[in-house]
């Protein structure tokens, strides 16, 4: 099983945690006819990503930084209560 430190949680599984998506700006300048391609069709190459992840025991918001490549967490940080 894999683990990774959460703040005020400590370490925990990945299993506890639901991946609620990538946090990536929507462009700026997107034509209507774009929208869902960027939404539905984009390229998924391993890489460098920021994630919010949802723990589901104790309900709290993460912003994890993962390398999709390895699938190793880079660093977590506690999300703001007005954030998400």
């Amino acid at each position: 099983m894999k683990y990774a430190e959460f703040p005020h949680l400590g370490r925990r599984p990945y299993t506890e945690f639901a991946q609620a998506g990538v946090l990536e700006p929507e462009p700026d300048e997107l034509a209507p006819e774009a929208v869902a391609p960027w939404v539905y069709a984009r390229r998924s190459v391993p890489r460098e990503r920021v994630e919010w992840w949802y723990h589901l025991p104790t309900r709290l918001w993460f912003r994890v930084r993962r390398d999709t490549a390895s699938d190793t967490v880079l660093g977590v940080e506690a999300a703001r209560g007005d954030e998400r």
